[in-house]
Order: structure tokens, then C-alpha cells, then sequence
């Protein structure tokens, strides 16, 4: 197990820089956030989030499988060596061309159901995107709007932000491998969002000031990270060794006596800064330490936050927080309005006083 936060995937780097991606995409996303919200009660919630753990190990599961498969049929020739397919990310449909072609059908209904998987997830996250920047921004400004002209709002900037992912397309054909990019511009947003709801849970003294300039030295530092090194990839300065990939069993006459290819061997990156050398699967962690090195001295720098309601804090730190108010004299603060019913439940999954 590498230590090293320079490679491009290691043990450490999965375990920490995924897991905290994947806390930040279910616990505090807008769009998970609000199918909480639809939810009657605390506890459901906390049911539906069980459901979906262990339903999404079980996809997980058979994308492994999956990649078992398809290392099992190219194991002695490397389709994308050989010419086949021009990009790693391409095997997969090859691999279910390749093997269903004598079946009539098969191949179209598999470009079916993964076109169906994507719409139905970008449809979700462009509405939940819409409705977050309708309610923050437009709503927020022009609270007399009505629901006629918000809703018509709303469909104009799902056609906008439509329009754009749809522009982004061929900007991103050009970055490399898809899976790398999509967790690096995730990264982004991810750690920052964390760190946000962390700080405010783990911290009573933080405050909007503090939480406010924390999120824009991680965006901007973490931005710069992600741009920098996705340059550098495109120049080809920045480059990492693949495993060795098998082509004794290619037809091709290119490949000689060569059994296997191992890309970018003896490249040498020391010329890129070290920042933009960095794994990206740890740019969500970056994002969350950032805003919290920022933001809780900024926040003790503007003066804190004293009176809060102890059910936004971490359930660990409640107890603390209670008796540090007991030790000033200061009375418990429990709000009441529709925000907190909304976040922490109907009163019978809200903790008791004793």
C-alpha cells in the first residue's frame, strides 16, 4: 500500500479520496438532498440511505465483473493496441459488439439501456441544478414572483444548462480518459460541499463569513489544480505507466516478437509543478481541508458564532455543546421554523432534551 500521492491510483487513494467523493455526492448533493427532503420522516431517510448503499455495492459489483469479463476475452490482445478502438474507454462497447453481433438485437438494446441510464440521471441533476439556482439566486432576489413565471424560469435554465453539457462534449473528447476527468471536475465541487456542511457541524464558532471564503479558496485552488494538470496531460508532459498490456495473440504483423506493451514506461513528470501532480481522486479531500483551514479562522477572526440550535451540530458533539452553554448560563436554543422542520424531521426523531 503506496503512501505516494503522485500515482495515479493506489489503495490509499481509492479508500480515502473516493469515500469522501461519494459522502459528499449522498449526504449533502442538492440532488440527493432533495429526495431527502420528499421523504415523511428522519428515520426513512436513513432507510433509503441504506437501500441505496447497498444497492449501488451491488452495481459496483457487477461493473467489476464486468471488467473481469472483458479483461478475460482481449487478455491475449489489447484492442486498443491492436487498433480496434482508439480509446480505452471504448473497449466495453467493442467488447459487447464483438460478442453479441450474431444475436439481432442485443447490441441496440445495450446502446438503449445505457443511453436510458444517462438521460434519466442527467434529467434528475439538470432539474435539481435548476431548481437550486432558481430558489438561491432568482427567487431569493424576486421573492413575488409566481409559481407560473418560476416554473417558466426553471425550464429556460434547463435548456441552458442542456445546451452547455451538451457543448461541453467536445471539450471533453479532448481531455483523455473519461473516468479521470470525471472525478477530477467532481473533485471540485465535492470537497467544497463537504467541507461546507463539516465545518458547520463539527465547528459551533463557524460562521457564514468563514464558510463563505472557505468554499472560494477551495474552488479557486482546487480549480487551479484540475486545469493545470488536465493541461499538462494534453501537452503530454504529464504521463503515467499503464499495467502491461498482452498482444502475443494479435493477428497484426506490427508487434513482431513483442509480447507485451507497457505505455509511458520511463516517462519522466518531474518537470510538472508538484501541485498538478497530485492523484486526482484526492481533490475532494483537498477541497474539504481547504475550507476548513480557511474558513474556522475566518470565522473566529469575524467575531464566531455563538447561538446555534445543538441539532446542527455532529450528534457526538451535542453533549459537549449543551454542557459548555450550561457552564456560561446560557439558555438552550431550539429554533422552530420551517427550515429545521424540514432538515431534522417531524419532533418524534428529534433528540430529547434529557
Amino acid at each position: 500500500m503506496s503512501m505516494d500521492p503522485f500515482l495515479r491510483s493506489s489503495f490509499l487513494m481509492v479508500s480515502i479520496g473516493l469515500t469522501t467523493m461519494w459522502i459528499a455526492h449522498i449526504g449533502v448533493s442538492p440532488e440527493c438532498v432533495q429526495r431527502f427532503l420528499a421523504i415523511p420522516t428522519l428515520s426513512d431517510s436513513r432507510k433509503v440511505v441504506w437501500i441505496f448503499g447497498i444497492g449501488h455495492i451491488i452495481i459496483k459489483l457487477c461493473s467489476v465483473y464486468n471488467g473481469l469479463i472483458v479483461y478475460g476475452k482481449y487478455e491475449d490482445c489489447d484492442p486498443v493496441s491492436d487498433g480496434r478502438v482508439k480509446k480505452a474507454d471504448q473497449v466495453f462497447a467493442y467488447y459487447v459488439l464483438d460478442v453479441a453481433s450474431s444475436i439481432p438485437g442485443l447490441s441496440g438494446l445495450f446502446v438503449a439501456g445505457i443511453f436510458s441510464a444517462a438521460l434519466s440521471s442527467m434529467s434528475s441533476c439538470m432539474n435539481t441544478l435548476a431548481g437550486t439556482f432558481y430558489m438561491d439566486f432568482v427567487k431569493h432576489r424576486y421573492p413575488s414572483l409566481s409559481d407560473e413565471t418560476g416554473s417558466r424560469i426553471m425550464k429556460m435554465l434547463v435548456i441552458f444548462i442542456g445546451t452547455t453539457c451538451l457543448g461541453l462534449v467536445f471539450v471533453v473528447e479532448k481531455l483523455g480518459n473519461i473516468f479521470s476527468l470525471g472525478i477530477s471536475i467532481g473533485g471540485v465541487t465535492a470537497g467544497t460541499l463537504l467541507g461546507i456542511f463539516t465545518l458547520g457541524m463539527v465547528c459551533p464558532r463557524a460562521n457564514t463569513t468563514g464558510a463563505r471564503w472557505g468554499a472560494y479558496v477551495s474552488l479557486a485552488i482546487v480549480s487551479g489544480i484540475v486545469l493545470g494538470a488536465q493541461l499538462n496531460i494534453m501537452q503530454g508532459n504529464l504521463k503515467y505507466p499503464s499495467l502491461p498490456l498482452n498482444v502475443h495473440g494479435c493477428n497484426s504483423s506490427d508487434f513482431g516478437n513483442v509480447t507485451s506493451i507497457i505505455l509511458n514506461e520511463h516517462h519522466d513528470n518531474s518537470s510538472v509543478p508538484w501541485i498538478f501532480r497530485i492523484g486526482f481522486m484526492y481533490y475532494s479531500v483537498i477541497g474539504m481541508l481547504i475550507v476548513f483551514i480557511v474558513g474556522y479562522p475566518v470565522s473566529l477572526l469575524t467575531g464566531g458564532h455563538d447561538d446555534i440550535d445543538e441539532r446542527l451540530l455532529a450528534p457526538f458533539l451535542r453533549g459537549w455543546y449543551r454542557n459548555q452553554r450550561k457552564a456560561k448560563n446560557l439558555t438552550k436554543i431550539v429554533r422552530k421554523d420551517q427550515e429545521m422542520h424540514l432538515f431534522l424531521g417531524t419532533p418524534k426523531d428529534i433528540p430529547s432534551d434529557k
